[in-house]
């Protein structure tokens, strides 16, 4: 009896340290493994006139909101439709239906996430229905990104992964598969609109605050957004119909300099946005979520050589008390206010006055890790410009009046265990930002 408890025991041990040994390499590979195709880009920089950039917000009733502006360049279109939209509402996918009827021939794609509709994705019956129209509907598959959260996320791989689709699973409930596969906090989050404006040229809505805030691009910069896409578009269908995306052009004529960024690519230029910024400019940030230790380090860096640096987050407790405790600590360094109510929801904003240029970063991803290290699929727009120029002068505007209506920074001031827990949740992953 005493042999055989010895062997099981061993046996045991073995398998436990195979199974840890297993978990540990997923774990691993897919915190390291390569970027699919399409992922942690920076195009090349494009140059535009004043005219072929509108800046536009919820604030300034003249201009259109995030739907006008894309409505009517889906309107415009004869040869091809690129979007990425997650979740996609009725009115744009109603557009994209009337579209495709008055143009048979028209290339249709849509990227979405494949999340359920209980967790905010789009719902399938409204997928089908483009599908049947001939739209081409690709569901990224967001397992072939790494992981944010490895320590879950290598055990989900190793013991759910293999069963646990999206593309399998019932629509129409919320099963223990689904809330398991969504705790891998992976996401489609780019949300942009590029089509053609019937004249050959290209017209691109980069929406990523909904109704808040967006800008509409005129110029070959929609070019290098078609082409990520559509390689996204190409490892997560079989669908053979994809089309080729127009040849990418020159650099262009005007005073303002544009450039795509998706994943990583974003927080290397706004790494290098904040480091540039020397005595007497002015950063100016309002974003949902700040909890980037780069970033962080680089707003004190920048307050401590002088930079005016002002800071919009929303209220909640982790990350951003923390980090407004932080980046408030010791005489105020870096000026913070609290935003509330829908003013700027979603809103995802850098603007850096130096001397007499601008540059604006406006894209979908968060201030966190899981948005800036090429783990979920996120994009943006890096515009360099005269500061006089008219989007400078609308992002500034718009700015300051979030920040004259903002609450000042009277965040809780979060305890040194609180402070903590933050910095390992954004360390390991688990966390919900």
């Amino acid at each position: 009896m005493a042999a055989g408890s010895s062997r099981f025991g061993h046996i045991a041990r073995i398998m436990l340290l195979a199974f840890t040994l297993a978990w540990i390499s997923l774990a691993l590979w897919n915190c390291a493994k390569p970027l699919p195709p399409g992922t942690h880009v920076a195009s090349q920089t494009s140059r535009v006139s004043e005219s072929d950039v509108d800046f536009w917000n919820e604030l300034a009733p003249r201009q259109a909101a995030a739907a006008v502006g894309e409505l009517a360049a889906i309107d415009h279109a004869e040869q091809l439709i690129v979007l990425d939209r997650s979740p996609l509402d009725v009115e744009l996918a109603q557009h994209l239906l009337a579209r495709k009827h008055a143009r048979p021939n028209i290339k249709i794609v849509l990227v979405t996430d494949p999340a359920h509709e209980a967790f905010g994705g789009t719902p399938a019956q409204l997928l089908a229905e483009l599908e049947q129209s001939g739209i081409i509907v690709s569901r990224v598959r967001l397992s072939r990104l790494r992981d944010s959260n490895p320590l879950y996320s290598g055990l989900w791989r190793l013991l759910l992964g293999w069963w646990s689709d999206p593309f399998d699973e019932p629509q129409d409930r919320v099963t223990l598969a689904t809330r398991l596969r969504m705790q891998n906090g992976k996401a489609d989050q780019r949300q942009l609109t590029v089509a053609d404006d019937g004249s050959g040229g290209w017209t691109a809505v980069m929406a990523p605050a909904g109704p808040a805030a967006g800008l509409t691009l005129r110029g070959s910069v929609a070019r290098a957004m078609i082409a990520s896409e559509l390689k996204i578009a190409a490892w997560s269908t079989d669908d053979d119909r994809l089309p080729a995306g127009p040849p990418l052009e020159g650099r262009g004529v005007g005073a303002i300099d544009v450039r795509f960024l998706t994943e990583g690519a974003i927080a290397a230029v706004l790494l290098d946005d904040i480091r540039a910024a020397g005595n007497g400019d002015e950063i100016s940030i309002a974003v949902d979520d700040l909890a980037d230790r780069r970033l962080i380090a680089a707003l004190l860096g920048a307050a401590a050589r002088g930079v005016r640096v002002q800071v919009l987050l929303r209220a909640n407790r982790m990350p951003n008390s923390s980090v407004a405790g932080e980046l408030t600590r010791g005489g105020g360094r870096v000026d913070v206010r609290r935003l509330s109510g829908a003013a700027g929801s979603h809103l995802k904003l850098l603007l850096v006055r130096h001397r007499a240029d601008s540059w604006l970063n406006l894209g979908s991803a968060n201030f966190t890790r899981r948005n800036l290290d090429d783990l979920n699929l996120e994009a943006g727009v890096e515009l360099r410009m005269p500061a006089r120029a008219a989007p400078s002068r609308a992002a500034a505007a718009y700015f300051a009046r979030l920040w004259a209506g903002a609450e000042a920074a009277d965040f809780a001031q979060a305890s040194p265990a609180e402070y903590w827990r933050y910095r390992w949740a954004e360390a390991t992953g688990l966390s919900s930002f």
